[in-house]
């Protein structure tokens, strides 16, 4: 199966997710694009020209919109004129679910290697702060 294909537009759109995110839609669409739907993210872009325009990324119950300011009860619906770009969270996991195995496979190595490397961290920054040893009770 190939994948399916979005428009630069929405391309660029997935592109305003945290890398963490993308490996994480790669891995199981469903239940992160639910994830991030609840989060209710959003905020600056980062693609020059949507950040020249003043446009910003939203979380819809929908979707993900680049959209213009002023949204702030996320009422806009997909079709609003006020959007630039819009993905449904239908279409994010079937262009998810339709990528080939082998990357999809990849981005779930990747993203669970990244998260035992902020553990080991996490890890040594805790013992970091230890000085002296725990007394025993006995």
């Amino acid at each position: 199966m190939t994948a399916l294909q979005f428009t630069e537009g929405q391309r660029l759109l997935l592109g305003e997710l945290a890398p963490w995110q993308i490996l994480a839609l790669a891995d199981a669409p469903e239940y992160w694009c639910k994830w991030i739907r609840d989060s209710k993210g959003g905020g600056t872009v980062h693609y020059p020209e949507w950040h020249a325009a003043g446009v910003w990324r939203a979380t819809y119950s929908w979707g993900l919109a680049i959209t213009a300011l002023g949204d702030y009860m996320n009422e806009r619906k997909r079709d609003d004129p006020a959007h630039v770009v819009t993905l449904t969270w239908a279409e994010i996991t079937r262009w998810f679910e339709s990528l080939p195995a082998e990357l999809r496979a990849e981005a779930r190595r990747q993203r669970k290697l990244g998260i035992a490397l902020v553990s080991r961290v996490v890890d040594q920054i805790l013992a970091a702060g230890i000085t002296e040893p725990e007394p025993t009770l006995w």
